[in-house]
């Protein structure tokens, strides 16, 4: 008997401690699935009301009736997709649902404001430049013809032929079902690749996790909500696409650093050869970054055990291949810098374009060396805009609306992501194999931020990795009092450093 009472005084122990993970439960046989094997009956009512008024809002500013057919129909398709892709797996099944049903309300609600504000159901520039390229009837492009056309000395594709290719061939469809043309088809296809993103980050987050239903939920639920996923999925927008191949890339590497096994790495080079495939023809300038995430992934792979035989064989292989490949090495750096001053110029220019020579950004961020630029720029990511409620004015597009809203949503959430950080260095003193995945997603979250920062300078950017923050402003068990009192402080001298932000720009714009 006392050793059964010893045993449940341990359990309560490891069971509030913070540091109490998944793979510590795992490990000691302590983690439960909680939960059905499906979505309950209100998750489906919920996600069906929102289906119908956000394609009626659609359908209402394309003048049109149709709107429901498209979304209620990839509501179901991507719903038995992804029951039979995750079976038995609620929470990604549960995230589908609801981040697909957010976006296409969103969508409705974009596409009404911009049809009362600006008299066209998409307000956004890069939307409509997109809805003009897809015909909407016969002919429609070749592959050929969406990689080498150009109009006015521009792309055919705006650099996105795959996203062009995949819409066009969802409204070839619809034409010939006789539904009406119009930017909502776009919008519900983008609304169906978030929901499968919203997939596979929480699968991500199951690597890490295990079967921490509570934590998963917490991950779908901040990524339904998320700004920047919502304005990819209400927006005619082609980083819904980037964002997926990104997650795709991350998965794997995730996958195999929590399971280092030989089919698992095999299964993480192939997500990356398809998705660096993909990303040829969306954003190519997003490639470079795979070698950089691969370099990390082996370098905390190292690191959790530091040298065995089979590490230090591989070394050798590697230090041989590298100095055989030293060549196409340089070639590679070489490429980065290059693509990092383009980028650099393009979003340069379109700063220069759009604000004052003399105005605040472009003193304290486009002009400055690099090492300022990466700080300054950083800062400035996590509390943006600045200020705050900058996008909420009478002459915004949907686009900035959407962003704004994002930028509200990322302060509020960013002490949690502070959390997990700060909660990692204990973990890792504890079990460093438990730490080592989440090691991995900090710094691949830092240096995609840093890479943004050093290239486009553009906000929406930074949503190709918004996946693993996600997963780290779940990492702090906020159920636990003494977790939760560290977030609580740390959430105090943020907002602090907010409110500060906001009274140095009063203060530069009075003095001004």
């Amino acid at each position: 008997m006392r050793d059964i009472m010893n045993f449940e005084q341990q359990y309560r122990r490891l069971n509030a401690s913070s540091l109490a993970l998944p793979r510590y439960r795992n490990n000691i046989g302590l983690a439960e699935e909680t939960g059905a094997d499906r979505c309950s009956t209100a998750d489906l009512v919920f996600t069906g009301l929102l289906v119908l008024i956000g394609a009626a809002m659609q359908g209402f500013a394309h003048k049109t009736t149709d709107a429901a057919i498209p979304a209620i129909f990839f509501l179901f398709a991507g719903y038995a997709l992804v029951t039979f892709v995750f079976s038995g797996k609620p929470d990604e099944q549960r995230v589908f649902l609801l981040s697909y049903a957010i976006c296409i309300f969103a969508g409705g609600l974009a596409q009404l404001y911009s049809l009362v504000a600006f008299g066209d159901p998409q307000s956004t520039s890069d939307a409509t430049s997109f809805l003009q390229i897809i015909p909407n009837s016969r002919p429609y492009y070749t592959w050929w013809e969406i990689n080498h056309l150009s109009v006015d000395g521009y792309p055919l594709s705006r650099g996105a032929p795959l996203a062009i290719a995949i819409w066009q061939g969802v409204y070839r469809i619809c034409s010939s079902l006789g539904l009406d043309y119009g930017a909502y088809i776009g919008v519900i296809v983008n609304a169906l690749v978030i929901g499968l993103l919203g997939c596979i980050t929480v699968r991500t987050a199951r690597e890490v996790f295990g079967d921490d239903s509570w934590r998963l939920r917490r991950v779908g639920i901040l990524f339904a909500f998320c700004g920047l996923f919502i304005l990819f999925g209400a927006v005619l927008l082609r980083d819904c696409f980037t964002t997926f191949f990104n997650a795709l890339v991350l998965w794997g590497l995730v996958r195999w650093l929590c399971r280092p096994t030989p089919s698992n790495l095999f299964i993480a080079l192939v997500l990356t050869g398809v998705s660096a495939l993909a990303m040829m023809y969306l954003r190519l300038s997003s490639i470079v970054l795979f070698g950089f995430f691969w370099f990390l992934a082996f370098t905390c792979w190292f690191l959790e055990k530091r040298f065995n035989a089979t590490r230090l064989i591989i070394i050798f292989l590697g230090l041989c291949i590298l100095v055989l490949a030293s060549q196409h090495l340089m070639s590679y750096i070489r490429i980065s810098r290059d693509l990092q001053t383009q980028s650099l110029e393009h979003y340069a220019d379109i700063l220069m374009d759009t604000s004052e020579s003399d105005s605040l950004g472009m003193a304290l961020l486009v002009r400055q060396p690099l090492p300022v630029r990466l700080v300054l720029g950083t800062a400035a990511r996590m509390i943006f805009p600045l200020p705050l409620w900058a996008y909420f004015h009478s002459e915004a597009a949907d686009y900035h609306l959407i962003k704004g809203y994002h930028g509200i949503y990322q302060v509020f959430i960013m002490p949690l992501v502070l959390a997990g950080m700060f909660l990692i260095l204990k973990i890792f003193r504890k079990d460093r194999k438990a730490a080592i995945p989440l090691i991995f997603l900090a710094i691949y979250l830092i240096m995609s931020v840093e890479a943004v920062i050093a290239t486009s300078l553009e906000q929406r950017h930074i949503a190709q990795f918004m996946p693993a923050l996600l997963i780290l402003a779940a990492v702090p068990d906020t159920t636990d009092v003494q977790t939760r009192m560290l977030v609580r402080r740390i959430a105090i001298g943020w907002f602090a450093v907010v409110v500060l932000a906001h009274v140095a720009w009063i203060m530069i714009k009075v003095v001004a």
